[in-house]
């Protein structure tokens, strides 16, 4: 496979910020009104204007299937929101923008009108856009880790700060979800690297979970998705849990001579998302040589009592919200034990004091349940809530990606 591509220099005569998003999964129909994803990158294209992004980097997935309509519905986003001072955008190609088109790189170049392989220079920083060879969900750039290789040694060559590397899959075994979705095709290539600041896309996985940080032998971010959130199977209330299409994130990154502040975003609702943990990379050494500092807490419980209710969901069980809670594990006097994820994938919008959960995949019956809040690492807090005579009806959960699930 011949990749063609030009270094190209981009001077932002201000302030450099910058906006990292991916995963709209566009539909290649057309519809009467925005679909519920569209709705999502209008949103993220009104946070980005309002933090002042001058270069956005999509790491993939424009389309839920390669198609003018979806590159069309795109561009018509950013354009109506932006007008002409439209951010300069490194987008790069996702597995599905690969599916169901005989020339999916032709349409997308065509779509975008921009190379599906690209080094930006901007600012002096480097950032490099690399798509898949197809569309392998584990093994996308076998025919790609050539090119790579290469736009590194440009890349590195000219200073020490890091490069930033935007890939669709993610290294396996790195961020969170990478043991699921990584791409084994990536092994090694950044390895030796240690200015690379790798961003992906594919695993739909929080990044409000601190495992979508990663450091080791380079530094890579998890940049969830704008159409929904897709975490672990085995938990009863769905690998896609409810509202996943609710929650919309991306990160800002802003520069400055002292370092790079790497921020959370929901960007539906424009707002900053757990502001005290900001990430912050050097500005000119290599990330994985002076690491960030992640500090690790036990889930605390705050105060109250459990109860239920009963509704025309099934049986709903509240108990006292559980701060830094990845999951809850519920255990029931009659044997059963079952995870369920926290609402902390929502960020700011997972509001009140109250923790309240549907329960699924019982048979009916009374129960007491005792609840343990797990952290994102597995570790169980301290304190566990009782709730006495639970009534359980049976439920079954069903995942919904969207409300009007056009795909």
């Amino acid at each position: 496979m011949q990749i063609v591509s030009d270094i190209e220099q981009i001077v932002v005569p201000r302030r450099l910020r910058v906006g990292v998003v991916s995963d709209s999964q566009l539909t290649p129909f057309r519809h009467k009104t925005p679909t519920t994803f569209e709705r999502n990158l209008l949103a993220a294209c009104r946070t980005l204007k309002e933090q002042d992004c001058a270069f956005v980097v999509y790491a993939g997935d424009i389309c839920n299937r390669a198609s003018k309509n979806a590159y069309k519905t795109f561009n018509r986003c950013f354009n109506s929101v932006f007008g002409d001072d439209k951010p300069v955008v490194q987008a790069i190609m996702g597995n599905h923008d690969y599916y169901a088109h005989p020339c999916p790189r032709r349409a997308f170049s065509r779509g975008l009108g921009q190379s599906p392989f690209t080094h930006y220079v901007v600012n002096g920083r480097h950032f490099i856009g690399a798509s898949p060879d197809g569309c392998g969900m584990y093994d996308g750039y076998k025919k790609v880790r050539g090119w790579l290789e290469e736009q590194l040694r440009i890349a590195e060559a000219d200073g020490d700060g890091p490069v930033f590397v935007t890939t669709h899959n993610a290294p396996r075994d790195t961020v969170y979800g990478s043991d699921r979705w990584g791409d084994d095709s990536l092994a090694g290539v950044f390895d030796s690297h240690p200015q690379v600041v790798n961003f992906s896309g594919h695993t739909h996985y929080s990044l409000l979970d601190p495992r979508a940080f990663w450091q080791g032998r380079f530094t890579a971010f998890g940049t969830q998705s704008l159409s929904y959130v897709e975490m672990e199977k085995g938990i009863a209330n769905g690998s896609v849990p409810p509202e996943a299409y609710s929650a919309p994130m991306g990160y800002i990154l802003d520069f400055s001579d002292d370092g790079i502040i790497v921020m959370r975003y929901n960007m539906l609702t424009g707002r900053e998302q757990r502001a005290d943990e900001r990430i912050i990379l050097p500005a000119h050494t290599p990330p994985a040589l002076s690491p960030a500092k992640r500090e690790r807490r036990l889930p605390v419980f705050g105060e109250g009592e459990g109860s239920f209710a009963l509704s025309d969901e099934g049986t709903v069980l509240r108990f006292p919200r559980a701060k830094d809670a990845h999951s809850y594990e519920l255990v029931f006097s009659s044997g059963e034990v079952q995870t369920y994820f926290s609402d902390f994938y929502l960020g700011d919008e997972a509001k009140g004091e109250e923790q309240a959960l549907v329960l699924y995949g019982l048979r009916e019956g009374v129960r007491d349940v005792t609840v343990t809040a797990l952290s994102a690492y597995g570790e169980r807090s301290a304190e566990s809530v009782t709730v006495k005579g639970v009534k359980v009806l049976p439920r079954r959960y069903r995942r919904k990606l969207a409300p009007e699930i056009w795909y």
